[in-house]
Formats: structure tokens, sequence, C-alpha cells
């Protein structure tokens, strides 16, 4: 059974983005770019305002800070008394006054996805972006939080696992690992033209069937349009779920559509549509308690398909 109301919402405020990443997926989206209206963004936030210990996730297919009301939008939510902020950037457009807002409204967690500490395969794997100025960019958002004293904002960098970046792995760990409080190893999905599809994961985790995926149980994503994405992995909105911009977050999370598809997770698992059906992210579930030599993968954070590290 679903939780009452989302845990999570992702909430899209741009699906633009100024890098061309070969790993990311955003090369097959289709569709058109925009960016979500302020009052649209309210009206989502005084909806989960209500909801104390649902998360807000300010980021899917974009970079938010490309959003010209970006600071505006944090400081609405945090003004709302919106419980949990996590936001994931690349970086590159974190300028100062982006960087002392998310510190100053508590953001509780920031990802910067860097990916390489090599400035040569930075520029492959992160094309349009500079190393340097990236890393200038992080460097005085850790500064500027220890100058505050401001315990609260949890600060990762990201690496995608990917034939670029495979090497410098270890290298990178080792940077960051004094820098920052986690270091998180992603493995790259998407490579076979299915959204979520991880080929690590069919690899290292045989299952003797397909179990439900619980992010349909458990959170929400939805597009700067308004319309609702059947997860964070729906790049295409593969189903019509519903419209945020004309119901309200908890008529859509209860409707039948959404009723059905759970059904189908739990019960009719060969109805499961193109999306899901070739999606990995549901085993990350049902991982045992550590994988690999890389550290452990806690089952609380596999949900997002993380390692830790």
């Amino acid at each position: 059974m679903a939780v009452p109301f989302p845990s999570r919402v992702t909430v899209e405020l741009t699906n633009g983005c100024n890098l061309s990443c070969p790993v990311c997926p955003r090369h097959l989206m289709e569709g058109k770019l925009g960016n979500m209206s302020f009052d649209l963004y309210k009206k989502i936030i005084d909806e989960i305002a209500k909801y104390p210990d649902t998360v807000l996730i300010p980021f899917f297919r974009g970079e938010s800070m490309l959003h010209k009301q970006f600071v505006e939008m944090l400081a609405y939510a945090r003004d709302k008394g919106v419980g949990k902020i996590q936001l994931t950037t690349n970086a590159t457009r974190m300028k100062p006054k982006f960087a002392r807002a998310i510190i100053d409204y508590e953001v509780d967690f920031v990802s910067f996805s860097v990916d390489t500490v090599d400035p040569d395969d930075y520029a492959k794997v992160r094309k349009g972006g500079v190393l340097k100025e990236t890393l200038k960019n992080i460097e005085y958002f850790c500064d500027y939080k220890k100058q505050t004293g401001q315990t609260k904002t949890e600060v990762q960098v990201s690496v995608v696992r990917s034939d670029t970046t495979s090497a410098g792995v270890d290298q990178f760990v080792a940077y960051w690992k004094p820098k920052v409080d986690r270091v998180r190893v992603f493995e790259q999905h998407t490579g076979d033209g299915n959204f979520g599809s991880v080929a690590a994961a069919r690899e290292k985790f045989i299952f003797d069937k397909r179990m439900p995926c619980l992010k349909l149980f458990d959170e929400i994503s939805i597009y700067w349009n308004g319309q609702a994405a059947l997860c964070c992995h729906d790049w295409d909105r593969t189903s019509e779920i519903g419209d945020i911009s004309k119901n309200s977050i908890a008529e859509v999370w209860k409707n039948e559509i959404y009723r059905q598809m759970r059904e189908n997770h739990i019960s009719h698992p060969d109805k499961l549509g193109k999306l899901c059906q070739n999606c990995d992210q549901w085993q990350a579930y049902y991982l045992p308690q550590s994988v690999g030599a890389i550290g452990e993968l806690h089952l609380a954070e596999a949900k997002t398909g993380m390692i830790t590290v």
C-alpha cells in the first residue's frame, strides 16, 4: 500500500541544462524545454508544506540554477516550512549568490555531480564545463559554509562510473573524502537506450523473480509543466498519470491510474510497460546489506541506487 502522501516530491524547476554529458539520459529525452512558473511552484510548495515529513527535491532533468527565480524558490519553500530539501547540481552555475542562498536557507543536502578530478576527462564527461571553475565554485561553497558555522547542510560529491571515469574512481575518492561529508559512486544507467537500465545491476545481483519497485509507493516526480512523471527515471512521460497544475498532488497520488500501476507491480509484472520492464532500479530496494569492495550500500540508501564511499 502506498503512503498517504509521497515521502519525497521531486520538482523540476527546469529541464534545461548548460552541459551535454554523454552518460546523462538527456540526449534521449524528447519534448520541449521549459521552466516551471512561480505560481505553479507555489501551489506545489503550499501543499507539500502541510506534510512536514515530506522531502522536497527541487531538481529533475536539468540544472536548477538556470531558473531565474532559483533563489526565490528556495526562500519560498523555507518560509512555508517545508521539511527537508535535497538538491543535486553540476556546480558550474553555482556562483557566490547561489552558494550563500543554499547555505543561508539551510538546504539539508547538496550533491555535486563532478565525476572526475582530471581536467581532460572532465572535458569529455562534463561537456561544456571547465573543471577549474567548477572546483572553485565548490571550494567557495565549502568555505562559506565553514565561515557561517552552518552545520545542517550535508555535502556530497558523486561520480558516475563510465568507460572514461572508471580508472580514476580511487583518485576521485581520495581527493574528495577529506573535503566533504560523503562521496558516492553511481553505476551508469540508460546506456542501452532504456531509461533506468543498469547493466552492472544485472551482472552483480540476480533475483528469481521481478519484485515491485517501491518508488511508486513512496515518491512522485513533477515535470516543469506540472505533469506527473511515473518516477525520477521517467524522462519522457511514458504514462499520463496526472497533472499537478490541474489537480493536487494528493489527488494524483491516489487516482485510479496510479493505483492500477501499483497493482501491476504487485500482481501483474507482465503489465508494467516498457519503462518499468526495462528498468533495473527496483533491485536497489532488495539488495544485501553490502556490496563489493567499494563500500557499504545500506538498504535505506539503496532507494537512490547509490554506493556510499
